[in-house]
């Protein structure tokens, strides 16, 4: 597969060995590694009922926006996340 996140959590679990050796780091890290897997699984949820929306009993248009906008947040979190490990481990991105 392609996507550089595949697997992202494996990886995120891999890299837990480099975490400084500072407890707050370390706490950060896994409270980081927790919301990324939380967050990126209800993300992939939402967004894929979502494309169910209007087909579900009940479903319309704004029932897909509500989805949506979940997995926005979701997402937003996840990327988040993600910023808290590039800081503890003191990556370097473009």
């Amino acid at each position: 597969m392609e996507d550089p996140l595949f697997r992202a959590d494996k990886t995120l679990i891999r890299l837990q060995s480099r975490v400084p050796n500072n407890p707050d780091d370390e706490a950060d890290y896994q409270e980081a590694l927790d919301l990324f897997v939380e967050k990126a699984e209800s993300a992939n949820g939402m967004a894929f009922i979502s494309s169910w929306g209007e087909a579900n009993p009940g479903g319309g248009k704004d029932r897909v926006a509500m989805f949506i906008e979940r997995a926005k947040t979701d997402v937003i979190q996840t990327r988040d996340s993600l910023k808290t490990v590039i800081r503890i481990l003191n990556l370097k991105v473009d």
